[in-house]
């Protein structure tokens, strides 16, 4: 309470020394700065009176001017009096003076009076002008209220006086003295009373400056320092050379302190309160072990549910997997014999239907794998664009069919061999891809693959708003197409010329701002892949689109109904996209089409890696036509990159022009070069091709076989999109190229048509044919409990040359598989009765661990020949394709896996590895 009423005075006096700082500055500022000056005492004691509401705790001010000697006769004569000091008597010759020349009226009586004749006004004088801070006397009786006060004085200074002025500088500058008559009674009073309690607080304020002699400004005369609960507040009043001191205690004897009562109390209610806490602690304690140990038998629940939900996907997979590896088998073996087309095509539709549903049931399988967090990813060198291609194939004759565009592309940023799970990536592609040509019935389907920071500049260029289902207006061109592949709008701007253009390698495409940009391509081992999936098909309804990847959900009804298809396919390829480390998005616009667009992270393949795996996916390409020229016709500016896309990977350097006019041109400038720098091959688009008013070719090429030039004329390539325009055009072009474009058909074709020798490649040792140089000869054993599995791996591996003994338990494998043995491999189904293929592999690996340790000794006694271990490769075969079982297979010492139903291709992956090389045990 004390330090808030130390506070509050502190305030008001502050606010009271500001309004006559205020004053002295207008002295100065309308006073010395005006010639004739603007105040006299009139207008100083009218402008006082009426502003001294502003400083209700001053008597009143009053002004007195600086004077030297030497300025006292001229300075009394102008103002018509004579000065006179504190006694009234009339001013002694001094060094200087101080005469009041405007005062307040109710400060009249100091008119005329030197202030400087009095020893403490000076003083103060002196002090104020060489601080330039406010000046306080000792405590005095005012006259007229008898209260006790000080006087305030502030030096007033020429307006020229700098802000950092020194002690010299301000006494030199210093033009006169403003006071005032400060009530520090009334200011006190006035204080107190407006706060609660004044009656039980008394408050004392002392000039305590003299330690030994303090001097009262309120209250009582002498301090009183044995009193009890006596608080002592400092007060700040803006004389440094001042202080002073509030004095706060009791008015009375101070009642019986409530630490007497509450203090019991308080020690009662804490100990309740630590009794509570205790309790409640307790309490919680206790729940929170029912809470862990119902968690516990959740978790305990939780596990064994996974675990039965895994044995009841291997069993649900392995009785689907079993009867369909029979019937796909049975297929395959009908399929080659001697069959009537009508039965062929029955037997192959059948085929075709089982595979279906294989697929159904892998991805059924991989969506329940993925949320158990059981789905892994293959680290593999793999060629993405060999990949592209091969995904693009399968859908060749479909959209064949449909006379729709189908295309690649590949940017040149990305590194031909990446590290990753080429199996994964082909199954998001295939399953894209796959919706787009089963939704698009005119126009193209376009996949476009490319570094994801060029995405992001082509994204950054593109305008904003292009939302799926929203408004994005494309401009179409002069003619009413649109510069995308096929001319047909698509939902997505960007894959249109505009911004397709900016993936291209070609200088002659690219800004600088471009080039500068490829130029500072990232280096580093991990590379983000863009991928897009672009269509012009039915599109998305808005209101289907927010459940696009839920698992089994399509836009409506009438979908499965007329397209096929069961809708997991999307949330599979969300899911795998993930797990690559990317995202996958859509951009779609019913009766306009829809672009997907998915990223994935993969590893740049070093040069090492890629030369020596064995599982490299990759196409190698000829080279004999590197070096060639080749110039196309096509209006179309994408399809054209295209196309020159595909050429470029052989080495074939393309001119590209826009009608058959540019390309009759460019060929006339081409026939007066060189022979070896002519064109040798002219590709024209089919829509460009108009026969019967494009007659100035046919005629250009007549003249040169005429001027015996016929060896130095171009071939003429068509390029189609359905197989029905082959033989429309076949007698004017050398060879009609159906779409989709791949290089390697496309060395084929020219091989033929250029009569160009290919140096023969190696045997791709990863390709399924090469099967028969690895299994001719070998010794298989196949251990199947269902004798129609049993038919089936037998005849699929004696179809490769292996020589097959079949068993159908696997007591029956042991005791043939005893050391030693003829058998270079075995087959081995999981699920058996009595005992199953896990329990068969680990008692085969008992006896090949026995026979090994006396190989060895009987090799350290020197009575036997050079040691060579029995191992003999175990492929587990069963219909079981879940992650448990496979590492299941891992510890009971399998070498492989193949699932039920098989291919070619997984069957040499499964071969290749652990078949070359094995050491016949028959020796």
């Amino acid at each position: 309470m004390c330090e808030e009423r130390a506070r509050m005075l502190q305030e008001q006096f502050g606010v009271t020394v500001n309004h006559v700082h205020a004053l002295a500055i207008l002295i100065s500022t309308f006073h010395f700065e005006k010639n004739p000056s603007a105040l006299d005492q009139d207008t100083f004691a009218k402008y006082t009176a009426r502003t001294s509401f502003e400083r209700p705790l001053l008597n009143g001010v009053a002004y007195a001017q600086r004077l030297f000697p030497h300025e006292k006769e001229t300075f009394e004569r102008q103002h018509g009096w004579i000065m006179r000091t504190m006694n009234r008597e009339a001013a002694p010759l001094q060094d200087e003076y101080a005469p009041v020349i405007f005062s307040q009226d109710t400060v009249s009586y100091l008119a005329r009076m030197d202030m400087m004749s009095g020893e403490e006004d000076r003083e103060n004088i002196l002090r104020a002008r060489e601080t330039g801070k406010p000046v306080l006397t000792n405590p005095f009786r005012l006259l007229g209220s008898n209260h006790l006060g000080v006087v305030l004085t502030f030096a007033v200074y020429r307006p020229d006086l700098p802000a950092d002025a020194s002690v010299e500088q301000r006494v030199e500058a210093t033009a006169g003295y403003l006071g005032g008559a400060f009530d520090v009674e009334s200011l006190v009073e006035n204080l107190l009373s407006k706060l609660a309690g004044n009656q039980d607080i008394l408050v004392n304020v002392y000039d305590v400056t003299n330690a030994s002699e303090p001097m009262a400004m309120y209250g009582s005369q002498t301090p009183d320092n044995k009193v009890d609960l006596l608080h002592v507040s400092m007060l700040d009043f803006g004389d440094p050379f001042r202080k002073h001191e509030m004095r706060c205690r009791y008015g009375q004897k101070p009642p019986l302190p409530w630490s007497a009562i509450s203090n019991p109390m308080g020690c009662f209610v804490i100990w309740m309160l630590i009794g509570y806490i205790i309790c409640a602690a307790w309490s919680r304690y206790d729940k929170v072990s029912e809470d862990c140990r119902k968690m516990e038998e959740l978790k305990t629940q939780a596990e064994a549910a996974d675990i039965a939900k895994s044995q009841f996907l291997a069993t649900v997979s392995h009785e689907i997997r079993t009867p369909m590896n029979g019937v796909l088998g049975m297929l395959d073996m009908l399929l080659g014999t001697d069959l009537t087309m009508t039965q062929k095509d029955f037997a192959q539709t059948a085929q075709d239907c089982g595979k279906a549903l294989i697929i159904l049931i892998n991805d059924v399988l991989d969506r329940a794998k993925f949320e158990a967090g059981r789905l892994e990813l293959e680290e593999v060198p793999f060629d993405l664009r060999t990949l592209t291609d091969d995904v693009i194939s399968l859908f060749a004759s479909k959209l064949r069919a449909k006379c729709i565009e189908l295309a690649v592309f590949v940017s040149d940023d990305v590194p031909k061999l990446v590290t990753g799970d080429p199996w994964r990536f082909r199954q998001i592609l295939t399953n894209l891809v796959g919706n787009a040509v089963k939704f698009t019935e005119r126009g193209h389907v376009f996949v476009r693959v490319s570094l994801a920071e060029n995405s992001t500049m082509e994204a950054k260029r593109a305008p904003n708003g292009n939302l799926n289902g929203k408004d994005c207006k494309v401009e179409p061109t002069a003619n009413g197409a649109f510069n995308t592949l096929s001319g047909f709008q698509a939902a997505d701007e960007r894959n249109s010329w505009e911004y397709f253009k900016l993936l291209l390698s070609d200088k002659e495409l690219l800004s600088d701002e471009l080039e500068g940009k490829k130029s500072s391509q990232n280096d580093s081992d991990h590379v983000t892949l863009m991928i897009s999936i672009e269509d012009t098909g039915v599109g998305i309804p808005l209101h289907a689109q927010d459940r696009v990847f839920t698992p089994f959900m399509q836009a409506d009804s009438s979908t499965s109904r007329n397209y096929g298809g069961t809708g997991i396919g999307l949330s599979i390829s969300k899911c795998l996209a993930e797990l690559m480390g990317g995202q996958i998005s859509f951009i779609s616009r019913p009766s306009i089409g829809s672009t997907f667009t998915f990223s994935a992270v993969v590893k740049r393949a070093s040069k090492d890696t890629s030369c020596a795996s064995e599982r490299s996916l990759s196409e190698a390409l000829p080279t004999a036509f590197r070096g060639m020229k080749a110039i196309l016709v096509d209006g179309k500016p994408v399809r054209s990159a295209v196309t020159r896309y595909h050429l470029n990977r052989l080495g074939i350097i393309v001119q590209v022009v826009n009608n058959m006019s540019m390309g009759i041109q460019a060929f006339g400038k081409n026939g007066a070069t060189e022979s070896r720098e002519k064109p040798s091959m002219l590709f024209i688009e089919n829509d460009i091709w108009r026969p019967e008013t494009d007659t100035q070719l046919p005629s250009r090429l007549r003249t040169l076989g005429m001027n015996g030039q016929a060896h130095e004329l171009p071939k003429l390539i068509l390029l189609v999109t359905s197989e029905a325009d082959k033989d429309k055009y076949g007698s004017t072009f050398n060879t009609v190229m159906c779409k989709p474009l791949r290089a390697s058909t496309i060395a084929s074709c020219l091989q033929q048509l250029l009569k160009v020798d290919i140096p023969a490649r190696k045997e791709n040792q990863n390709r399924p044919s090469f099967l028969r140089s690895l299994l001719v000869g070998k010794n298989i054993l196949v251990v199947d409990d269902n004798k129609v599995n049993l038919r089936v791996a037998q005849a699929a591996l004696k179809k490769y040359g292996a020589k097959v003994h079949c068993v159908e338990s696997g007591k029956d494998a042991i005791s043939l598989l005893q050391p030693p043995h003829c058998f270079h491999a075995c087959f081995m189904d999981v699920q058996m009765p009595e005992m199953d293929g896990f329990e068969a592999t680990r008692q085969i690996r008992e006896m090949e661990k026995k026979a090994n340790e006396e190989k060895r000794e009987q090799s350290s006694s020197g009575e036997g020949s050079t040691f060579v271990e029995w191992h003999l490769p175990v492929l587990a075969m069963t219909a079981d394709v879940i992650q448990a079982t496979y590492e299941e297979c891992m510890k009971s010492g399998m070498d492989g896996y193949v699932s039920k139903p098989f291919d070619e291709q997984q069957l040499y992956q499964a071969v290749s590895r652990l078949v070359v090389g094995t050491t016949d045990s028959a020796s």
